[in-house]
Parts: C-alpha cells; structure tokens; sequence
C-alpha cells in the first residue's frame, strides 16, 4: 500500500507529467499523492520511509523537465488549501510552499505593502521559488531577499523553523532540496507611494513579457548564467536561436528558451541542451550548468 491506512488526501495512478509542468512533457508518475494537511504529510512521509519507497516533491512544475518513461518514484504535491492559503499580519506574511507566487503578488499589493516587486511575472510556487531562491539573477532581487524564515519538513516526517540566517541561499540555489518546504514566513514594508508599487510590478511585468518568450510552453531560462555574463547571449552567439529538434526548438527571442511546438519529447529538449553545452564550451570554453531540473 503506497500511503497509510488513515491517509486522508488522494492519490492518482499513472498521472501524466505532461499536465503537471508547463513544458507539457514527460511520461506518467507512478503516483501523484497529494497530502490533505502537515499530519498528512508526516504519516506518509514516515510511511514510504518505513516500506523503503522514494519519493519526490512537485511545486509548480515550472522549472522542470521529466523523461519520457515518466518516474518510477512517488510524487507529492502540496495542493490542498492548508498548503496553498496566506496570512498577512501587519509588514509579515506566511506563506503555505503550494500557494502560486503570482497570487502572493497580487495580495501583497491588496494589503499596502512593497518590498515583493521583482517576482512579478515569475511562474511557479511559492516553496519552488525558495528551493531555487527565484528572482532576476545574479544582479540580485531574489524572493531570499525578503525571506525571514521557512518552516520544512524532513523525509522522516519531523518538522523544523528555520530562520533566515541559517539558510545558505545563492544563486538558484537553498540547499533546502533535501527537505520539504511546508511555509514562508515573509517580512515586507507597509508602502508610502502605492502607485509606485503598482508600476514597479507591471514594469516588471512588462520586462519579463518583452524579453522571454511565453509564446509556447516551456520552462522559462534553461541554463544559468555564468558568472559575468549571460546564457542567452552565449547562445545567441553560437547561433542557435530557431535550431529545432523535432518538437523542440530554441526562441528566436530569446535563445535560453526552449519551446515546445506540439508535440515536444525530452529526448528532443536534452538533444537541443546537449548541442547548446557543446557550443557554448567551443566557442567560450565555459561550460552551462543546467537551471532546469531532470527528472528519470
């Protein structure tokens, strides 16, 4: 039995990734569980680990690319409403980790308040936007900014607050992968000049709208940038926008998307990042470490 006796959220047999991430690619998971509250969680947490079963966390499914054969494991995702809901008190918010970050956004401009601005436009959830420390880049402005703590769950089912400073947030980066991210707790400033809030959010907006390309699915900015310097320019360079692979096929807006046309496999996605690493370490001798994540 994949979840305990007294589980109460559901389950879902040979669920297909390619309704779960916004590539729209991959073959099934095994199981798709989806835990009704933290207990929830926990029981079953301590229950895979007891019949010796992996599993993996999904958040928003934004940042990833799954194989084609699907996953064996189990999959977990946080939906329901004790995971999904947030709590303004004053200048502070928590944060459930499945709550999408957009919604976030835009209550946080509801209640008055700033300091969010540079996620506008940014897919995802809020506990994937932590494990990756979401935001513009090495330039900076990334959700850690405004981070004061994050309570997390460990793969045996006990749960933890951990403060601020005691996670080692970089670029795309937590070390929080090896956890699950249950909430946020976020600490905001009440705004003097609302409008000016309200435009920050759209020129952000605007910015991400103009720049990247969300024309067909993908997973937004496949690599990282190398420090200095800017994947897609790298990419650009090589001459790489249009080049295609079956269903697959770099932006010619922007060469560090890569765009499913109809019908895209992850062979074809892994055959054009196989071409640009290749490229990109002839050209320059930088070699581009994948921002996406590979699930097999």
């Amino acid at each position: 039995m994949i979840c305990p006796k007294d589980f109460k959220g559901s389950v879902r047999e040979n669920e297909p990734f390619a309704g779960l991430t916004s590539w729209r690619i991959g073959g099934p998971a095994c199981f798709l569980i989806e835990p009704e509250s933290e207990r929830d969680l926990a029981a079953l947490a301590v229950h895979l680990k007891r019949e010796g079963a992996c599993y993996r966390i999904l958040g928003g499914g934004t940042n990833l690319l799954v194989d084609d054969g699907g996953v064996k494991t189990a999959v977990l995702r946080l939906s329901s409403p004790l995971f999904t809901g947030m709590t303004f008190r004053a200048e502070t918010a928590e944060l459930g980790a499945g709550l999408p970050l957009k919604k976030f956004v835009a209550a946080a401009m509801k209640q008055g308040l700033c300091g969010f601005e540079h996620l506008a436009g940014i897919p995802g959830s809020v506990g994937g936007a932590v494990v990756m420390n979401a935001g513009k880049g090495r330039e900076g402005g990334s959700i850690s900014d405004i981070i004061d703590g994050v309570r997390v769950m460990d793969y045996c089912g006990r749960s933890s607050e951990l403060p601020r400073r005691s996670i080692k947030f970089s670029y795309r980066a937590s070390g929080l992968d090896d956890l699950i991210v249950l909430s946020v707790k976020v600490k905001l400033a009440a705004a003097a000049d609302m409008a000016a809030v309200r435009k920050r959010v759209k020129d952000y907006a605007v910015y991400r709208t103009q720049t990247q390309d969300f024309t067909r699915p993908s997973a937004g900015c496949v690599f990282k940038n190398p420090d200095g310097d800017s994947a897609g320019r790298m990419l650009d360079a090589c001459g790489l926008k249009g080049r295609r692979c079956g269903g697959a096929v770099f932006s010619r807006r922007h060469a560090n998307f890569i765009l499913n046309m109809g019908g895209a496999s992850c062979a074809d996605v892994l055959s054009l990042m196989d071409t640009a690493v290749s490229s990109v370490k002839e050209r320059f001798g930088t070699i581009l470490e994948p921002e996406v994540k590979l699930w097999r």
